[in-house]
């Protein structure tokens, strides 16, 4: 049954009767106020994005005088490719943000995805999100998406994904990856020719027994801020994050990590496909004005409500320097993170528009290249 709806979607023409049906249908039973009342004629159904694990359609009615006042006029169709378990934690962690206010709202599950509402909006791309004040203004929202309580594992999540990405390349035949690394190149360091499956799970290991000088600062995280899942309203010019396919809860300094290091990647260029500006990783420009976008925004949330455990003390300047260090140490591990990913979607045959071998080299020739500095960090840290 839940593959029945992607079956229907992706094997007829999205202007076909049946498609206009079931959309129809959809619009009837969760919104009502008119929907019912039109036409298969009447309405339009766009392909908003489609890949492994969701496919989006828009819905958009062409008569809306059929509508009541508080009727939207146009809604997204979220169908499912993930496994169940995913689909499970994306459904609730999507409820959760709709009841805040923090995302899209929610008009109601079907078997195999969801209704959710269009936000009339632009998606960031590689350069605005490379600006102080977007940095800032970023900065400043993470802190409502961190103080969530949402009910899923509080254990934090990155070292689970990455061990379970590293089973499925070892089960897809993968042992020993060749080092072919293209954007991110260390003169002064010897290039690693090879990396096995024995080293990376060492590696996972040693971060593993690194990242509990953090433990204090686990918090619901987003996991994968790139700059397709940041919208800015049309009306409002708000910011609002979206698509929380990857989100757990997780050491805040690795989800604020994950969004500035995304900076420095560029997809829009020829084969291999990315291009990789080292300057947003380890010296990153936006680090300040972020760390302190983001700290202001917990004084002012904790003046509301002082039983917020963030922040820890009254000393801004220090309560900036040791975030600043929290996602600094986390830069290796935002990298392992995304080329164990690499390593298993090539040989699983993922299409997404560049060279995935060649991501993977460049992401842990970056990984081990900052090691170092995570390392100092723990030492600095543990007791």
């Amino acid at each position: 049954m839940i593959s029945d709806i992607r079956t229907l979607f992706t094997t007829n023409s999205l202007d076909s009767d049946d498609i206009h049906e079931k959309v129809l249908e959809l619009g009837s039973d969760y919104l009502r106020g008119g929907w019912s009342l039109l036409e298969k004629n009447e309405i339009e159904v766009t392909q908003i994005t489609g890949g492994q694990s969701n496919l989006i359609y828009m819905a958009s009615c062409k008569n809306s005088k059929k509508l009541s006042s508080d009727t939207p006029e146009c809604f997204l169709i979220r169908i499912h490719c993930q496994p169940s378990s995913q689909v499970f934690n994306d459904t609730v962690i999507f409820s959760v943000m709709s009841e805040r206010g923090l995302g899209p709202k929610l008009y109601g599950f079907f078997p195999g995805g969801r209704l959710e509402e269009y936000l009339p909006s632009r998606t960031l791309d590689t350069d605005s999100i490379k600006l102080p004040e977007i940095a800032r203004r970023v900065g400043a929202l993470y802190p409502k998406y961190h103080e969530i309580d949402v009910p899923i594992s509080k254990c934090a999540g990155s070292l689970r994904f990455i061990r379970h990405n590293l089973e499925e390349y070892k089960k897809l035949g993968g042992s020993v990856h060749k080092m072919r690394p293209y954007s991110v190149k260390y003169e002064d360091e010897p290039l690693r020719e090879t990396i096995s499956v024995d080293e990376l799970e060492r590696e996972i290991e040693v971060f593993e027994e690194w990242s509990k000088v953090f433990d204090d600062t686990i918090v619901f995280s987003h996991n994968d801020l790139a700059p397709l899942n940041v919208l800015e309203l049309n009306g409002t010019k708000e910011i609002v994050f979206i698509d929380f396919e990857y989100a757990s809860y997780n050491w805040r300094g690795f989800d604020l990590c994950m969004f500035l290091c995304e900076n420095a990647f560029d997809y829009r260029v020829p084969p291999p496909g990315v291009r990789i500006d080292q300057k947003f990783l380890v010296e990153h420009p936006n680090m300040q004005i972020f760390c302190e976008a983001y700290i202001d925004s917990l004084y002012k949330m904790k003046s509301s409500n002082p039983e917020r455990k963030f922040p820890l003390t009254e000393n801004r300047e220090e309560e900036i320097r040791k975030l600043e260090m929290e996602i600094q140490f986390f830069i290796p591990l935002v990298n392992l993170f995304w080329a164990v990913w690499s390593l298993k979607s090539f040989l699983a045959k993922h299409d997404n528009g560049h060279d995935l071998e060649v991501a993977a080299s460049d992401r842990l020739t970056l990984y081990f290249h900052c090691k170092p500095k995570s390392e100092s960090i723990y030492n600095l840290l543990k007791k």
